[in-house]
């Protein structure tokens, strides 16, 4: 098995498969409430294995060199072992020290663009500009699904997100095709150097070789460092919990089953119509949304 630690040859393509490595399980210590990750409970989402999976066929008709990454620790080797014996030429773990410990619920709220900064670093230093970035649209662990554009804003590319299908052209393009609400698809036309998340859809990693799959076990796989101090994102997560509204206090029902369903559905009370107030500066336009919280009874006579 060739492996390419280089960038790609001259008028030769490439193409990285950016893996995620997140949780698949955890489980919680029932006194402390620390949470642990097992070595088994930890890898790649289906998303993630479509990425590549659709980057070695773009390979083959592109004759493109293919280079599977992730951010994540010394485990993550096995997955891009996994990847290289399924036909990558090459492969690049990035350790990120915002994520070394790899268990902090926090995380989970929110998009953390260290990560996608660390790879894109890497990959510059390492291979250069890549013509095409494919990604998983979502990690197994409740990801937000915001790594795809963190990573294309930090290689300065195009982004195509949540795609459920890609051909190639024969002038380069890619025709991507997007999933949208109701149904609906969008159809791009896409040039690189683009950044594209995919869906698992339909779509599953080929089954490799035995020898493949032993010349992957011992092939060794190159460990990029950040050079850079990350910097700490501007919005700071002091805490993560369920959204609980707050309860109010609400009269007794009486009567019988036709009245107590007209009184919680309010289908004979009195309705104020909706109000149109403006524009207003801020300052006003706060005045009048407390003064309804207020009328309503969702604020005290406080404001509070």
């Amino acid at each position: 098995m060739a492996l390419s630690t280089g960038p790609a040859e001259a008028g030769q393509r490439l193409i990285v498969a950016a893996l995620s490595w997140s949780w698949q399980s955890a489980t919680v210590d029932p006194l402390t409430g620390e949470i642990g990750v097992g070595p088994r409970a930890s890898g790649a989402s289906p998303a993630d294995f479509a990425a590549l999976e659709h980057a070695l066929r773009l390979a083959g008709r592109w004759r493109a060199l293919v280079i599977a990454a992730t951010v994540g620790p010394p485990a993550a080797d096995a997955l891009l072992r996994t990847a290289l014996a399924a036909g990558a030429a090459g492969a690049l773990r990035v350790e990120h020290t915002g994520r070394a410990g790899g268990t902090d619920p926090i995380r989970l709220v929110g998009g953390d663009p260290g990560p996608a900064a660390a790879l894109a670093a890497a990959l510059r230093h390492h291979y250069g500009m890549p013509d095409l970035v494919l990604c998983g649209d979502r990690t197994t662990d409740r990801g937000t699904g915001s790594f795809p554009a963190f990573l294309a804003a930090e290689l300065n590319a195009q982004q195509a997100l949540g795609a459920v299908q890609i051909e190639p052209g024969d002038d380069g393009a890619l025709r991507v095709t997007r999933r949208l609400d109701g149904g609906r698809r969008e159809v791009l036309r896409a040039t690189g150097p683009i950044v594209v998340s995919v869906e698992a859809a339909g779509v599953r990693l080929r089954r490799a070789s035995l020898p493949t799959v032993l010349a992957g076990q011992q092939a060794p796989i190159p460990v990029a460092r950040p050079t850079r101090v990350m910097t700490a994102p501007r919005v700071r997560t002091l805490a993560a919990h369920p959204y609980r509204p707050r309860a109010r206090e609400a009269p007794r029902l009486t009567g019988g089953t036709i009245d107590r369903l007209r009184e919680l559905t309010g289908a004979l009370t009195e309705r104020t119509p909706p109000t149109v107030i403006g524009p207003l500066d801020p300052g006003q336009a706060a005045d009048e949304l407390l003064g309804y919280l207020r009328r309503h009874g969702y604020l005290d006579g406080q404001g509070r």
